[in-house]
């Protein structure tokens, strides 16, 4: 039985190659067929036998809770002279002092009820003493604040404070989500020497590029609604200047914080809008051999829900427990990645990221008809370049009047689950014909393109689609760029119009397998624009200058979509 299947896989593999590179498209009875031979589970083909999450497990954590005595109004002075204010959870501990967790919030650390002291209470019952402190100019804590202000630099004073306490043997970590995740990178980058561990959730080092201007566009309707301080600081720095170094966690930083030592859970959804930027983070500490572990979920800005073999919060505590109290619970030699796949819906273990045997499939634009869409161009992908000269395709933008990819993402929903087809038959776009076998796509796109523009500036908004049988098509990724930037963040360079240019494209990182039957697709837009049910939309803004576009597609200008495929080596690159 074994045999057939990898018999039937061969075969299949062979049509799918035999059907890109010619170009053809498989009938849908043909399709219908090829799925039921291939025996799909929704696992891309050649990944069924990878370290899946098979079901929950019990952690190995101590189950033993203390009794927890809360202080409110604890009052920190910084080195300045600033005063924080903070609410204590201490545990009672028989055996004296204990390691210690600080949970810095940029919010303000709220009112004893908040459902936001759920954290540092449990964490508290479970033996670690914590701190959950406002941050400067956040009330009732003094100071004057704008966008992450001085929250490196407190955050040392905070640390270094809480090591010294009674109630603290010394070793401190770090929690908190969003803002407070973003807080701990910039903790971090300062070296306190007590720091031992963090755990940045839905966060980012590098905020510039993956939350206030992406990929170097205009910081979009979530940001502006962040108002005084925060946008209204952000928005006198439209370049990647000091002020922005002295605000981020580059890479730089982050060999830095590995060579210290500190032990950093990175976490995350593929459905966030800041994610991205820790998964990123972790690439680059983990790669300067920092102490690390990611976690990704599929869901969108939060804590990691649904998470297996254990809860969030257990994986957070084995990793204190085993980098703050040095318990061998295992933490340290499990593999560092742990990734939910979209499509077969499943955690599952990887050593590493990018996952060490990814094939880079490169699929290249093509001028040739997909037959799927009314678009300006109905472009197909292929995996044979073009020996064809002077081929390119055309669209417009208007800050006003677009058109408009909806790319954006909600802050609780995530990605919109619409069908993005009406909206991409106003763009350019480029289909791949039926699939007739699983893909599995794990790791960050790239888009690779020669454009040329009748304006001094111009942005891309790129999206990656699945395109059901039925027609149907829904984002999987999407990425962006400002052609003006993409050379330097730190300085504009205004286009030559007229002249064409290189560009790459980075898109957002993700874990998704294409079903059997499907499609995948790629648009174009000069701009994204919410939809008005959007709750929270998160993205980029618009550019205010109008341009006119053609991205060049023939063997001058080989434009091409190179896909990260896990398992699938028969769409990879030779």
């Amino acid at each position: 039985m074994m045999g057939r299947k990898r018999y039937v896989s061969l075969l299949l593999a062979l049509a799918f190659f035999l059907s890109v590179l010619t170009g053809s498209v498989l009938s849908r009875d043909s399709v219908h067929a090829t799925r039921v031979e291939s025996i799909n589970n929704s696992k891309g083909i050649g990944t069924e036998n990878r370290n899946w999450v098979i079901a929950a497990e019990t952690p190995p954590t101590s189950t033993e809770r203390y009794p927890v005595t809360v202080t409110e109004d604890v009052t920190i002075t910084m080195r300045d002279g600033v005063r924080l204010k903070g609410r204590l959870f201490v545990p009672d501990l028989p055996d004296g002092p204990s390691a210690c967790v600080l949970y810095p919030n940029g919010y303000g650390h709220g009112s004893p009820y908040a459902a936001e002291n759920a954290v540092p209470r449990d964490l508290a019952e479970r033996g670690y003493a914590s701190l959950h402190v406002s941050m400067r100019g956040t009330a009732p804590s003094e100071g004057t604040g704008n966008l992450y202000n001085k929250y490196g630099e407190d955050g040392y004073d905070l640390v270094e404070w809480m090591a010294n306490q009674s109630w603290c043997d010394g070793n401190v970590g770090t929690i908190g989500s969003s803002l407070r995740g973003i807080n701990q990178w910039l903790i971090a980058k300062e070296l306190p020497p007590s720091l031992k561990a963090i755990s940045p959730i839905v966060a980012c080092g590098d905020c510039y590029n993956y939350l206030w201007y992406p990929g170097g566009m205009q910081p979009g309707p979530g940001r502006i609604a962040r108002g005084v301080p925060e946008y209204s600081s952000a928005i006198e720095h439209r370049n990647f200047d000091d002020w922005w170094r002295e605000r981020s966690t580059l890479k730089e930083d982050l060999e830095a914080i590995a060579d210290r030592g500190i032990a950093a859970l990175i976490s995350g959804g593929w459905n966030d809008y800041i994610s991205p930027g820790n998964v990123q983070a972790f690439k680059d500490f983990s790669a300067a051999g920092g102490k690390a572990k990611l976690i990704m979920g599929p869901g969108a800005h939060g804590s990691v829900q649904g998470l297996l073999p254990y809860n969030f919060l257990d994986y957070q505590v084995l990793w204190f427990d085993h980098y703050l109290k040095g318990i061998d619970n295992g933490i340290d030699r499990e593999d560092g990645v742990l990734i939910y796949v979209q499509g077969p819906n499943q955690y599952r273990y990887e050593k590493a990221w990018p996952i060490p045997d990814t094939k880079m499939a490169r699929l290249y634009l093509s001028k040739e008809k997909s037959g799927t869409i009314n678009s300006l161009n109905d472009g197909s992908l292929s995996i044979k370049r073009t020996n064809r000269q002077k081929l390119s395709t055309s669209y417009s933008y208007s800050p006003s009047s677009g058109p408009f990819l909806p790319t954006m993402l909600s802050t609780s929903a995530g990605r919109l689950k619409i069908d993005q087809k009406p909206y991409e038959e106003q763009t350019v776009t480029w289909t791949t014909g039926f699939l007739p076998v699983p893909i599995e796509v794990t790791g960050t796109l790239s888009l690779t393109f020669w454009a040329e523009a009748n304006a001094v500036d111009s942005d891309f908004v790129v999206q990656v689609t699945d395109v059901a049988l039925n027609g149907m098509s829904t984002q999987v990724s999407a990425g962006y760029l400002n052609a003006s930037r993409a050379k330097s963040r730190t300085i504009s360079t205004p286009l030559t119009p007229g002249k064409v240019e290189k560009y790459n494209i980075k898109i957002l990182p993700t874990s998704y397998v294409f079903e059997a039957g499907h499609r995948l697709r790629l648009s174009i837009a000069g701009g994204t624009k919410a939809l008005p049910e959007q709750t929270g939309p998160q993205g980029p803004g618009l550019n205010p200058v109008p341009a006119s576009v053609k991205i060049y597609q023939d063997d001058l200008h080989p434009s091409s979509l190179d896909l990260p495929v896990i398992g699938a080596s028969y769409m990879s690159k030779q």
